[in-house]
This record gives structure tokens, sequence and C-alpha cells, in this order.
């Protein structure tokens, strides 16, 4: 009895845990990041690397987030995502993991499933911040695979 409560209790802490807040993001309000999207290029495999810009800011409601392509202008993209189902979610990713650092620095882990090439998979985001530097790193992982890879990466530094 005493270990089923055990297990029952540092399940909940774990999954307590890794619930998200707008407040666990205020440090990317406002911001502007210069850096790089790398990623694999499936026709021939070789990694390709692009400069791109990004602004965060941060609302009541969103993380709203606007990326430019310096050389692929018509790439560009802006969004909004929201966090859902009481902070377990960013926006349709299921957050897995959280680490939130006492410098305000930080480590979330979300995934979800969806396609990459045309193939079902479960897809990886781990996003990490720190004072001058930002990542979001893409893996996926296909269905009946064992083994998952690095898809594309986002690497900024704050301007």
């Amino acid at each position: 009895m005493f270990t089923t409560l055990a297990f029952l209790f540092v399940s909940f802490n774990m999954n307590a845990q890794s619930n998200i807040s707008l407040s666990d993001f205020k440090n990317l309000d406002n911001t502007s990041w210069e850096g790089n999207l790398t990623y694999k290029n499936y026709q021939d495999g070789k990694l390709i690397s692009i400069p791109t810009k990004m602004q965060i800011k941060v609302t009541d409601v969103a993380i709203e987030q606007t990326l430019q392509y310096t050389y692929e202008p018509d790439k560009n993209i802006s969004s909004k995502t929201k966090i859902k189902k009481n902070g377990r979610y960013l926006g349709k990713q299921e957050v897995i993991e959280k680490i939130m650092n006492p410098d305000s620095s930080f480590k979330i882990v979300t995934k979800y499933e969806g396609k990459d090439d045309n193939k079902k998979a479960t897809l990886y985001i781990t996003y990490e911040l720190n004072s001058n530097s930002y990542s979001v790193t893409k893996e996926v992982q296909f269905n009946n695979a064992n083994e998952r890879f690095v898809r594309h990466q986002y690497k900024f530094i704050k301007k």
C-alpha cells in the first residue's frame, strides 16, 4: 500500500512540475533575436543553415512570435501560441519536461503526434533559454523506429 501511494505521489509531482504558464516565458517578452535555422534536407541528407531573425511578445493570453528568413522572405511566419489544459500543453504540444532554474533560464520539452517527410511520427520540441541565447530543437521519431533524430534547430542570440 505504501509503495502504491509513494508511486502515485511521485507521479503526481512529476506531472505537476511539467505544467507551464505564460509567466514562465516572461523573459522572452518584447525581445528580438538573430540566429540561424539549421535543418536536414531530405533530398540529399545535408544540413542547411539559413539566417533568421525573430521577435517575441508575451501577452496575457499567448506567446506571439514573428520569424523572418533573410533570404526567403516569402517563408516568414507569424504565430500565436496559447498555454492550454491547465499548463499541460503549449499549443497542441504536450509538455513532458520542464526545468526552471533560479537564474530564469529554462528547458521545456514537448511532444505531439504528426507527420514529417509525409510519414507518421512523434515530434519532440525542446525549448532552451538563458539570458542571451534561445534555441528550439525539433526531433523526429518515425512510427516503428527506435531512435529519433534532429530535424531542425533554431539557435538565436539576443539583440
